[in-house]
């Protein structure tokens, strides 16, 4: 199961809240095989009220970039079938679903299927 500590997550729970009413994304970096969420990686992103993207040239290629977050300004965290396109890179990837809350992240994995995440503490 995979583990995420919880200060990450408000972390980009407040991103997400202040590119409000646009978008916000950003990528997950750590430990593939450990199953664990170490940091939040952020890059140039284009963003407006109804999407996000990152160009895929400027994507380091990294073994410790296991996942992606974004945030769903004006719906739950359910994804799209564009999301679930982009899922399809790594094994982790949230979405943030409005209001932006912990209890309000969606946890998927690659085929866009919801996962079960531990939220770590410290």
């Amino acid at each position: 199961m995979w583990r995420i500590k919880k200060d990450l997550l408000l972390d980009a729970i407040h991103s997400a809240k202040r590119y409000m009413p646009a978008e916000f994304i950003c990528f997950l970096g750590g430990d593939r095989k450990k199953e664990r969420v170490e940091e939040i990686v952020f890059l140039p992103s284009n963003t407006s009220e109804t999407s996000a993207s990152i160009d895929e040239y400027s994507v380091p290629i990294d073994e410790t970039l296991i996942g992606s977050l974004h945030s769903h300004p004006y719906s739950t965290n359910r994804p799209s079938s564009q999301d679930k396109k982009f899922f399809l890179k790594y094994p982790l990837n949230l979405i943030l679903g409005f209001p932006y809350t912990i209890e309000n992240i969606g946890f998927y994995d690659q085929r866009g299927e919801k996962i079960g995440v531990l939220l770590e503490q410290y």
